[in-house]
């Protein structure tokens, strides 16, 4: 049967002949390892298994177009004592891999199967019976003999035997002998390392072993495709008014569209026209009237009967035991007479439940069958229902199904790249604003702000463009506190107000000293005093737009000493028709105070002075204040970002407003503070504020459109709040409930009616697990305490809810019926982004590309199988994505949606093992659609699809394969640690700083970021990787260490059981923890430098990202020998660094550097007989390179000159000429340039009276910012711009063209390019001036002014690859090694640590330089490329001296900018053709080889290729013969011995002065004694 309009094909699950039920193609424990020929279960047509079905006929080449199929052939004999030959290929769920399966029966009977697979797998297994035989008597036969080596016995139902694994492929033989010989060989496929199934869409594969043992095609079965299946399921739940359901009763909803289907096309209606009537074009009720009604009549429902028949015998059924099911449906199976792919679940289930009905026990049926049970007997056994509870424990729910990988989905093949998001397309916001427009009362506020008198400030919006500025000024302690109130408002006001204590919000009457003649009480809390014209002209004289401004304000004087801890007020207009708050709130104003605790600061957030965190606090210390006032005031403050009225970005303010609403949300801030709110008034301010988030969604793109996203979860869609408040007391009167205090109902009746917030969601699924579990009050305080509702919480409302819920008799089933319904209200008010709310609320506008999906989702809320229900939630969401700018209620279902996705990831990541490596295309997937800025993930998905499929579904990657797959991971790694790290950045520090304004636990303030990250899309992906990345690193043979945080580290060894064990304690000594546990949730001790655990908590884990905030090492070692060596070193002081490649090493550390790490003082003193040169210019701006000379240019141009005439022919060198040294001291010399010289020399002198002389050594980074390091680098900075400003004298010019001219480098054709040359040579010379050069130097005694700056002038070979060769392998220090990098686009991207991530790295040995081994892929995201250009290299007299790293220290600039663009290396040629990278790598080892030998010793050298392939050298450096290794670190410069041996340690370097320094960069040299 073929698929019908391009769909998948699905049908229900079947049973196996030993009567076990087995999910198809999931992952799943041994112990229902089982073949079946098809499933049993619940909702098993759905989308589980979304596979062709292709009937199989002996002698017929048959196959599906769809992934799977079936192909059999039956051939003629070959030879003359066969009897009997047949030649079948099987598809299989994975891919285009396949199952071959060859049979021959000899003369004699005896039969010979011989299968092979390409299939990719951990250790594969044959799970296999027969059919036919001798005595055979139905069922699966397992032969007693003949069995295949390492063959097992799976629980006397099915034998399982090893493929044996060779250069072939996977192959296994069975030889059945003439006393085993059998009709029919019925198998599936398991691996057992991940525990994945693999079978025929659902059943069994079935192999003949007779030629008339060829199964027929059944026609028995309808086969409805998935999409058909999901449609219809949508289509009767928007027929029936999208009821609210639990999942029990969507799940029987499903299965009653299918049903209906089955009967339609049973008697004879097609396909067709159920996918008409799916489709819309035939109305569904019309077609009930006109076609199912006059069929059936109201019969159809098969459920619908059996639950009625269930009904009037009294008993409640239960749930029927799966083996007892199971068996049953065997039973009805083999008397149907066995038809392939057949369904009897219902059938059998139809059986049970007559039986039981007929007084039958599950028990008494197990015994029918020979089944033993295995529930409880007191489970399986109908009860009748009872009518009132005898006492309140709660009943076991029964255990969930452990999680599965379940079989794909089969979702559609998209290009990862179409979901990158543009930026900046959509109406622009504040960023088209030229500048914030001016207020009248700035003027003013500006003034204030640097008033040192000033306590306090701030403005306020009263509408209308007008405004309220508030002061609070007090000069010294002593003297009286002045507040003033100052408005530009044209009518008069009333300023109505009052005071409180600190600490407390409570209205006072303001005591007598603080009243004026014409303020009068108002109520007994507050007096009334009027505002008065503005007279002062000193504070009052403003002019705005060439206008006098009026202005009222009013005065209130409080004694120094007052109690008084803030003001309270609100205005009104002096007719009081109208009134003006603070969002709906006070206006609060703190005073300082001396009866303030002391640490207690006057202003509630001092550390943040933007205005919009200023009101928000403001806000939350009103004396009344409810959601509903902070969902208004949330309004305001979106549109006043969004029209750029504060100082932020767009991306800050929504962040900053988001960061408020979760901290309401999570219940750390008052829902409701002296003030009652009514349920329409809650509801009408949420929905104003979500449809203002909504529209500022349509607004924006990019982060600022994320943040506006997020607030969506903070806050429910508001609606028709009213009906929260009618309905309760609807259900009560229609259930006879009285209106008694003292009920529990009633209590929460008044409390909804009071003020209905959030918490009535979880309030109202308590009440009703009370009533499903028969009054469990166990169960009812269980939903609570889940959902964070306590009973001291309950009982803090304004109208308490107290006690617990009363048992009504005769009741239960209309209080569920009615409070289900019910909860819907409530959740369509305060519960946005559950699931079935949103999808009820999207109605009509979800799109039908989404429908499908979303009916599975919905379908399968919290399925077993996660897979699938993870893709259908991705999938459904990339269908929504195009309609949601804008459209509250599709972002809310696609926030719905999003959340099932990382539940299903979290459910399933734990059990899959390597499996969950077919989830990361969803996770990424589902990330990208959640982020603003998502071009990076965008590219690491299309990165995992592009893999291998042994990598992408979990099955058994080669070396080289999984090499690959963890560079793609690394960069995934990165890709979601960019997105916490924009989170902390943003919200960070901000929820730090709100949390302690609102009085919230210091815990929560502190993890408020992280929590934030843990509960979004990255955190999944992040899971994720922990669980694969074990399995692929041990693939591709890498070593043992996963850096999660890299630092470099001196410190005591210590080791621990857990780290929780120590987390509290505080280490004096740099310590190394070795801690054999950390599950993620832990802090970091105080005093630990680092933490190695064979543990792998994932990179997004608390422990992970307070590691890297507080720049601590945090390392997994997969390997337990290297823990081991640390452990055994314990109290002992090793030094740790981290290499680019991801290792870990570790010598035992130097005195010095103990003392470094330990004090902050400085390491050993520098090698003596260090000095500088200083040569004088040679009387020329430009020489060429046959003037390379000591003294005149410096190494860089000597060593390109040096190669000329001594390289093979296919190596090319850059033509280059070179400014010379003292060019830049001779350019000062002119006199345009002489005041600049002065400024210079005024400077460098104040740096160098700071400088200690060479015989003081290095001082430490913290002793030099004591001497005035800070003001150093200010100096340094003046002199790089000074430098900018010299004028070049046009001689410099002149000599350039002749120079380049006869070298053959093209000279820049206008004055513009040639303006560009200049500024590119003053940058190298500015560079003099470095901050990491200064500090470098400093700390070796040489002074930055002498060194003369020579300028290297080459044309920009267009590189397509750069690379760098090391001659001498420095990871081993092995001469016989040629150690390479290659990165696309230039080589700054590889030597400069400006571009993240890792090169190609790769290895030859130079007996056999065809052979390179890659030793890591590359994962960097990005490369640096240039058109046509010229670029100008430093070439100091500082950067080669003997036994000082002085390389990388000055600046190599284009002429031309550099652009970083994004690449994508699964693309690139040498990825994606192994013969052309062995060719490549293999050349560039060559030229390692040629040059190495044309200068007699080991090199560093760079190079480019160009995209014709052509190879030039750039840059090459000596690593002169000797017996001591540089290594130029961040952070420190130290000389070992081939051993490691730390034999001389530079003090450690400022990490801003090394910024742009990672990983290490070694030279060989000797060192001077």
């Amino acid at each position: 049967m073929k698929a019908l309009r391009g769909q998948t094909v699905v049908q229900k699950g079947a049973l196996a002949p030993n009567g076990f039920l087995v999910p198809r193609g999931q992952v799943r424990s041994s112990a229902r390892g089982v073949a079946s020929p098809s499933l049993i279960g619940e909702r098993s047509l759905g989308i589980r298994a979304a596979l062709p079905i292709v009937r199989q006929q002996a002698g017929l080449h048959w196959s599906s177009k769809k992934r799977h199929s079936v192909v059999v052939a039956v051939s003629a004999p070959e030879q003359q004592d066969t009897k009997f030959a047949v030649d079948e290929t099987f598809s299989l769920p994975k891919g285009n891999e396949t199952v071959r399966a060859t049979v021959e029966q000899k003369a004699d009977g005896a039969q010979t199967v011989r299968l092979t697979t390409s299939l990719q797998a951990g250790r594969l297994l044959l799970h296999w019976g027969v059919e036919g035989g001798k005595d055979y008597q139905g069922g699966w036969r397992l032969p007693s003999t003949c069995r295949p080596p390492g063959t097992k016995q799976y629980k006397d139902r099915a034998l399982q035997s090893p493929f044996q694994v060779d250069d072939q492929g996977s192959h296994l033989f069975i030889m059945l002998s003439a006393e085993e010989a059998s009709d029919v060989l019925n198998f599936v496929l398991k691996d057992e390392a991940t525990n994945t199934w693999y079978d025929n869409s659902g059943s069994n594969f079935r192999l003949p072993l007779h030629g008339e043992a060829s199964g027929k095609p059944s026609t028995g079965t309808q086969v409805i495709p998935k999409a058909l299946a999901d449609k219809w399921a949508w289509m009767r739940w928007d027929h029936q008014g999208r009821p609210q359901q639990s999942m029990p009763d969507a799940n029987k909803d499903y299965d009653r569209g299918v049903e209906e289907m089955r009967a339609l096309m049973g008697v004879g209606r097609s396909m067709d026209e159920l996918w008409r009537v799916a489709e819309g074009k035939w109305p569904y009720p019309k077609y009930l009237d006109e076609v199912e009604h006059p069929a059936f009549g109201d019969k159809y429902d098969a459920f619908k009967v059996r639950e009625e028949q269930a009904a009037a015998s009294g008993v409640s059924l239960g749930p029927i035991p799966v083996e007892l099911l199971s068996v049953q449906a065997y039973i009805c199976w083999e008397k149907a007479g066995q038809p392939q792919g057949a369904d009897f679940a219902d059938e059998a289930r139809r059986v049970i439940e007559d039986r039981v009905r007929g007084g039958a026990t599950y028990e008494q049926l197990a015994k029918e069958m020979n089944l033993e049970p295995t529930w409880k007997k007191d489970e399986g056994k109908p009860q009748p229902e009872q009518q009132a509870p005898q006492q309140h424990e709660a009943k076991q729910a029964p255990p969930a199904a452990p999680s599965e990988v379940g079989k794909p989905l089969g979702a559609p093949k998209r290009n990862p790249l179409d979901l990158v998001k543009p930026q900046g397309q959509a109406p622009v916001l504040s960023e088209g604003k030229s500048q914030k427009r001016e207020m009248p009362l700035d003027f003013l506020e500006a003034r204030w702000a640097i008033d040192p008198s000033t306590k306090w400030r701030r403005k306020y919006g009263l509408g209308n463009k007008s405004e309220m500025l508030v002061v609070v000024r007090q000069k010294e302690e002593t003297d009286p506190i002045r507040v003033d109130f100052i408005t530009d408002r044209a009518d008069k006001l009333i300023l109505h107000w009052g005071v409180s204590k600190p600490g407390s919000r409570s209205w006072k009457l303001p005591p007598a000293e603080m009243r004026d003649e014409d303020s009068k009480e108002a109520t007994e809390l507050a007096l009334e005093s009027p505002f008065l014209e503005c007279d002062d002209e000193d504070e009052c004289d403003l002019e705005f737009m060439g206008a006098k401004v009026p202005l009222q304000r009013r005065t209130i004087t409080l004694p120094a000493d007052s109690w008084v801890g803030a003001i309270s007020c609100v205005l009104r207009s002096a007719d009081a028709t109208m009134w003006y708050k603070d969002g709906g709130g006070d206006f609060l104003i703190p005073v300082p105070c001396k009866h303030v605790k002391e640490g207690t600061q006057l202003d509630a957030m001092p550390q943040l002075t933007d205005d919009l965190s200023r009101e928000i606090v403001d806000a939350e210390n009103s004396g009344a204040w409810t959601l509903m006032h902070r969902f208004n005031k949330a309004t305001d403050l979106i549109n006043n970002v969004a029209n750029g009225q504060y100082d932020l970005d767009p991306a800050d303010g929504f962040a900053r407003i988001y960061a408020w609403l979760r901290y309401s949300a999570t219940r750390k801030l008052t829902w409701q503070r002296n003030y009652n709110t009514q349920p329409r008034q809650l509801s009408g301010s949420q929905d104003r504020l979500t449809g203002t988030i909504a529209s500022t969604h349509a607004r924006t793109t990019g982060e600022p459109q994320e943040w506006v996203r997020m607030m969506l979860t903070t806050v429910g869609r508001g609606g028709d709040g009213q009906k929260i408040r009618d309905e309760i007391l609807n259900i009560m009167h229609r259930n006879n409930i009285p209106e008694k205090k003292g009920l529990w109902i009633e209590d929460w009746h008044q409390k909804l009616h009071n003020n209905t917030t959030p918490d009535d969601v979880p309030i109202c699924e308590a009440y009703l697990a009370y009533l499903e579990q028969n009054g469990s009050t166990g169960a009812y305080w269980r939903v609570l305490a889940d959902a964070g509702v306590t009973r001291e919480r309950l009982e803090s409302f304004d109208r308490p809810v107290r006690g617990e819920p009363q048992w009504f008799d005769g009741k239960k089933d209309a209080l569920i019926r009615d409070f289900r319904n019910y909860l819907g209200i409530l959740k369509s008010v305060h519960s946005g982004a559950d699931l079935q709310a949103a999808a009820s609320a999207a109605g009509n506008q979800v799109p039908d590309g989404v429908r499908g999906y979303l009916a599975y989702v919905m379908g399968h809320v919290g399925d077993s199988q996660t897979l699938p229900l993870m893709e259908a939630a991705v999938e459904a969401r990339t269908e929504l994505a195009p309609a949601l700018p804008g459209n509250r209620e599709l972002l809310y279902l696609d926030l719905a949606l999003e959340d099932q996705a990382r539940q299903a990831a979290e459910r399933g990541v734990g059990a899959a093992g390597f499996g969950a490596a077919a989830f990361m295309r969803p996770l990424l997937q589902n990330l990208a659609l959640s982020l603003g800025n998502n071009e990076e993930v965008c590219y690491c998905l299309k990165a995992w699809q592009e893999l291998p499929k042994s990598v992408r579904h979990g099955g058994r990657p080669t070396k080289d394969e999984a090499l690959l797959a963890v560079a793609v991971v690394n960069r995934i790694r990165r890709a979601i640690s960019e997105v916490s790290d924009n989170v902390v950045k943003r919200i960070g520090d901000v929820g730090k700083a709100y949390g302690q304004a609102f009085g919230v636990e210091a815990w929560a303030s502190e993890l408020f970021a992280e929590e934030v990250v843990r509960g979004g899309p990255a955190f999944a992906v992040s899971l994720n990787i922990s669980g694969i990345e074990p399995t692929l690193r041990n693939a591709a043979e890498l070593g043992a260490w996963q850096v999660i945080s890299p630092q470099e580290v001196v410190g005591v060894v210590e080791y621990v059981d857990g780290l929780h064990d120590v987390q509290e304690k505080t280490y004096e000594k740099p310590t190394v923890l070795v801690a054999s546990q950390v599950s993620g949730e832990e802090e970091i001790p105080e005093g630990v430098v680092a933490v190695l655990t064979p543990d792998a908590p994932d990179v997004l884990s608390h422990v992970s990202v307070r590691a890297r905030n507080m720049r601590v090492l945090f390392a997994t070692c997969h390997d337990p020998e290297p823990l081991e060596q640390i452990k055994a070193a314990a109290g002992t002081t090793l030094h740790f660094t981290t290499t680019a490649s991801g290792a870990v090493h570790w010598n035992e550390a130097h005195a010095s550097e103990v003392e470094a790490a330990s004090d902050s003082k400085a390491a050993d003193k520098p090698s003596k007989g260090l000095k500088i040169s200083i040569p004088k210019w040679p009387g020329k701006w430009v020489v060429g390179m046959d003037e390379y000379k000591d003294g005149v240019v410096g190494a860089k141009s000597k060593n390109i000159a040096g190669l000329r005439g001594k390289m093979p022919d296919w190596i090319s060198l850059p033509a280059s000429v070179t400014l010379p040294f003292g060019s830049y001291e001779q350019a000062l010399e002119a006199k345009e340039n002489a005041d600049i010289k002065a400024q210079i020399q005024s400077r460098v002198a104040r740096i160098n009276a700071r400088q200690p002389n060479s015989n003081n050594g290095g001082a430490p980074a913290g002793e030099q910012q004591e001497q005035g390091g800070d003001e150093a680098s200010t100096l340094l900075a003046e002199c790089r711009e000074l430098a900018m400003q010299v004028h070049v004298p046009p001689e410099v010019k002149q000599q350039l063209t002749e120079a380049m001219t006869a070298a053959g480098i093209p000279v820049p054709d206008s004055e513009e390019r040639w303006a560009k040359a200049m500024e590119a040579i003053k940058g190298v010379w500015a560079s003099k001036y470095n901050d990491r050069a200064y500090i470098s130097l400093r700390k070796i005694g040489l002074s930055f002014d002498d060194v003369r700056m020579a300028v290297l002038v080459q044309r920009v070979v267009p590189a397509h690859y750069a690379f760098v060769i090391h001659t001498r392998n420095p990871s081993n220090n092995d001469p016989n090694e040629i150690f390479c990098e290659l990165v696309r686009g230039l080589g700054e991207s590889l030597v400069s640590g400006m571009v993240a991530g890792s090169a190609v790295a790769f290895k030859a040995n130079k007996k056999d330089l065809d052979s390179p081994e890659v030793l890591c892929y590359a994962s960097k995201s990005e490369g640096m490329f240039v058109g046509e250009s010229l670029i100008f290299r430093s070439d100091s007299n500082g950067e080669d001296l003997e036994g000082y790293a002085g390389a990388g220290l000055y600046e190599s600039i284009t002429m031309d900018t550099t652009e970083t663009r994004r690449v994508d290396y699964m693309e690139d040629k040498l990825v994606r053709d192994p013969e052309y990278r062995q060719k490549l790598l293999a050349r560039i080892c060559k030229v390692g080889e040629a040059i190495e030998t044309a200068l007699g010793s080991a090199q560093d050298i760079e190079g480019v290729v160009e995209e014709n392939d052509a190879i030039t050298v750039v840059q090459h450096g000596l690593k002169c013969k000797g017996d001591s290794l540089l290594m130029y670190r961040k952070g420190a410069v130290i000389v070992t011995d081939h051993d490691g041996r730390t034999k001389w340690q530079c003090p450690a370097l400022r990490d801003d002065a090394l910024a742009d320094s990672k990983g290490a960069v070694m030279v060989h040299f000797k060192v001077a004694q």
